[in-house]
């Protein structure tokens, strides 16, 4: 029997990317403080039966430009723009409209969206909703950048889909996602490295 090639080298970011056997399946390993390593195992690829907004179905497209928002939106200022907010989803001023959007990282709130969805990855705990994820910072939540190997359900319409060396992926806000299943058999979309590096 001959045995598995293993290839390492050093990725993005100071990674180590570990590819195994022949289809060049990747385990990547970030490095963290202390000596510290949380390992991404390679994900078994999966065709969905749902559209990717499928949860997000009833919900505006990202991008789209409205005439008003809801009169009960929550009003936000970060970094001069004057967001609103209704039903976990966000809207900036646009020429004398509104449009779609994701907030800008940094920008907190003090109550998630109603159905927003945990998701753990190791020690940290994230907030999902509608394409935008959230840490708890104190008794706030702050807007944060999509943490890989995050597992979520669905993506809001406005997402690219692309395919990379015979590959499919999504695209959205510059997170890249491909389509998985869960420990349960539930599609998922998780969260992966920029393929196009």
């Amino acid at each position: 029997v001959t045995a598995q090639k293993k290839k390492v080298h050093k990725g993005k970011h100071g990674k180590t990317v570990v590819h195994k056997g022949k289809k060049g399946n990747k385990t990547v390993v970030h490095k963290k403080k202390h000596g510290k390593a949380h390992v991404y195992k390679p994900r078994k690829r999966y065709k969905r039966t749902r559209v990717v907004h499928y949860h997000y179905r009833h919900l505006p497209r990202r991008g789209a430009v409205i005439a008003t928002v809801n009169v009960n939106a929550r009003h936000y200022t970060y970094r001069g723009v004057k967001y609103r907010c209704y039903s976990g989803v966000w809207y900036k001023p646009y020429r004398s409209k509104w449009i779609v959007v994701r907030p800008a990282v940094g920008l907190r709130v003090k109550v998630l969206p109603v159905d927003f969805r945990r998701v753990v990855i190791g020690p940290k705990r994230y907030y999902y909703y509608y394409g935008t994820y959230y840490v708890q910072v104190n008794n706030e939540y702050e807007v944060v950048e999509a943490p890989i190997d995050a597992e979520i359900d669905s993506l809001p319409d406005g997402y690219n889909t692309l395919n990379i060396d015979g590959e499919e992926y999504y695209e959205l806000d510059g997170t890249y996602y491909l389509s998985s299943q869960d420990e349960k058999g539930e599609e998922i979309l998780v969260v992966v490295e920029n393929p196009t590096r």
